[in-house]
Order: C-alpha cells, then structure tokens, then sequence
C-alpha cells in the first residue's frame, strides 16, 4: 500500500507537460475517397466542427481539464444550438456515407497517442486487412487521451485520460453506431481505446462526483446521452492490449452486477500479454489499482468476464515487451486474429 502511495504521489508532484489530442487540419470530421472517414472528438466526446479553430481557438499546453472543451466554450459564447447543428450534421454525413456498404470497419487508438501517430497506425493496420472499397467503409476515429513527451507524464496523464475515454465512448462512438444499421461492425482498439469501445456499448461507470463537476464546468448534459440502439447489427470487437478490467464491465453504481451488452456484440476479442509493461503499470500486482488494465495483463480477468459473458475470445500475445500500438499490428498474432473474422488480406 505504501508503495502505491508513494507512486501517487510522485505523478502528481511531476511535471507532465501534458497537452490535449487536437486535430491538425481545419476540417478534421471529413470523407477521404474513396472509403475512409475520419471522426475526431474533444475530451467530452464532442465532434469537432468545420473551421473550428476560429471560433473555439488553441487549448492550453498545460491540458488542465476545465479550461477547455468544445462545449464549455461554446456555452461561454452563446453558440450552443448552432454547435450542436454542426454536430449533427457531421453524424448525417456517417449515416449516409456507410447507407450502401456491407462492412463497417472502426479503429480507436489508445491514451497518450497523437492524431499522427494514429493516423500512422491506423494506415498500418490496413496494409494487413483485405478491404474492399465499394463494400466496405472504414472509419478512424480519435479522442482525447492526452500526450506526452515523457514516461512520468504519460503516467500522469492517465487518470484523466481514463475518464475522457469513457466520454469519447458515451457521447462520441455511441452516437456513430447508434446511425449504423444492419452492418456488420468491426470495432479494432488498442490500449485505453477498449474503454472507448465498451464504454459506447454501455452505460458507463463515471462516478458521481466527477460527472457534476463535468456537468458544471463543461455544460455536459449527462441525462441527454442516448443508449445504443438495436440497429440490426453485428458487432465484433478486436481489443489490442485492452487497457481495462473487469470492473467496466459492471453496471452503474454497482460494484458486483455486470452489465448486459447489446445482442448486436457477436464477440470480444482480446489479447493477454503479462510481458506487456505498460499494462502491468511496471509492477505486476498494480495492474488491479490505479485504473484497472488488468484485462489485457492477466488470464484472471479474461476468465472472469467469461463466467458472465459466452462471446470473449482471446489470444495470447506474451513475450512481446512493448505496448506500442505498431508493436502489436506488426505482431504476426494480429494477422491470425483478422483471419479468424475474415479481415486479412
């Protein structure tokens, strides 16, 4: 206990000189012929409109959580309906883009990942996949789970990119499946983006006391957020280095009632890699505290899940030793888990 004191400690006395996960072009929710649709939301799951930096301008450096977001300033200014115009607009233009295709294929990255880095990885794990561009629509989504330059700041960072996963996750990805409909959906994450991914199939674990300063200091309307909907889909979701545990996978409010997922969620597929130093927090015992990652560390978690649910698989990535999400993609493993859905190339 003591040492998990001290570790506390010493991420909140570091600099982190964490900055927020911010598109680079002026239009960043747009269409790339022929298939590809980027999807980019802020820390409160909100979608980042056309020319956005005019009106909502730069985030701080410093990342401090209630000095910006979309929706805090556009309260500030008065532009709330308009912003939500936009929004909805953005969320038509991926219901009609995706109308025609058979497939759906959706890539969430992981905390502390810069939208280049992403883009990167995203373009990598394509390279593997058979994709055809007529049946099939590829979307390359991105929230903000912070960066940083640093090991202690990543580190840092974690605790609120924990909580902006969950929000990408309810307001953002939710809103995207929730326009989808008879498709069959592969939802592919790496390490936080797991709990994008879970947290857009169900009602999210957010605590209490969290969700009023939210609601407070960023005008987040936590009752307005809509439940996924049964749209007649197939759902399979193909988790790289899952940075989550069991515990979001429990009902709101309850520490022992685990949620019932939509049947439209065919099956989890996740890998297990106790080598993997980022999910053992570099000490094994604390994959269980800080924010559980024990889900993609440990066997236990897996087979807990499993007492609950028939639709986990996994496979068994250890003796990699790094968590990076090219490190996995690159991993021979990746390519039989695509075969098994009929994904590789």
């Amino acid at each position: 206990m003591k040492s998990i004191h001290f570790l506390v400690s010493l991420l909140l006395l570091t600099s982190c000189a964490a900055v927020h996960n911010t598109p680079k072009s002026k239009n960043p929710n747009v269409k790339e012929n022929p298939n590809i649709l980027y999807s980019f939301v802020d820390q409160n799951g909100n979608f980042y409109p056309k020319n956005w930096q005019e009106t909502f301008g730069n985030p701080p450096q410093n990342a401090k959580k209630n000095e910006y977001s979309l929706m805090k300033i556009a309260t500030e200014k008065n532009i709330v309906s308009n912003f939500k115009k936009e929004e909805n607009q953005i969320i038509n233009q991926i219901k009609n883009e995706v109308a025609s295709k058979k497939r759906v294929i959706v890539f969430v990255h992981g905390f502390n990942s810069t939208a280049k880095k992403s883009t990167q990885n995203y373009e990598l794990a394509r390279k593997y996949m058979n994709i055809n561009p007529k049946t099939d629509e590829i979307i390359q989504f991105y929230w903000d789970g912070l960066t940083s330059q640093s090991i202690l700041g990543g580190a840092k960072i974690w605790f609120d990119a924990t909580n902006y996963s969950q929000m990408a996750g309810e307001f953002g990805l939710r809103r995207i499946l929730n326009v989808i409909s008879n498709k069959e959906v592969y939802i592919i994450s790496h390490s936080r983006g797991a709990s994008v991914v879970v947290s857009a199939l169900n009602s999210t674990i957010i605590a209490e006391n969290t969700k009023q300063k939210t609601a407070e200091e960023h005008n987040v309307d936590f009752e307005s957020a809509t439940h996924l909907l049964e749209n007649n889909n197939k759902i399979t979701c193909i988790m790289l280095a899952p940075a989550i545990g069991v515990n979001d996978f429990y009902k709101p409010n309850s520490a022992e009632d685990f949620c019932d997922l939509s049947k439209q969620v065919q099956t989890i597929h996740i890998t297990i890699n106790n080598t993997d130093p980022l999910l053992k927090k570099f000490v094994g015992f604390l994959s269980k505290t800080l924010k559980p990652t024990d889900l993609g560390f440990k066997e236990d978690a897996y087979n807990t899940l499993c007492e609950h649910y028939i639709l986990f698989e996994k496979t068994d990535f250890t003796g990699q030793k790094i968590h990076d999400f090219d490190s996995y993609i690159k991993n021979p493993k990746f390519k039989e888990v695509l075969k098994v859905y009929g994904l590789a190339k």
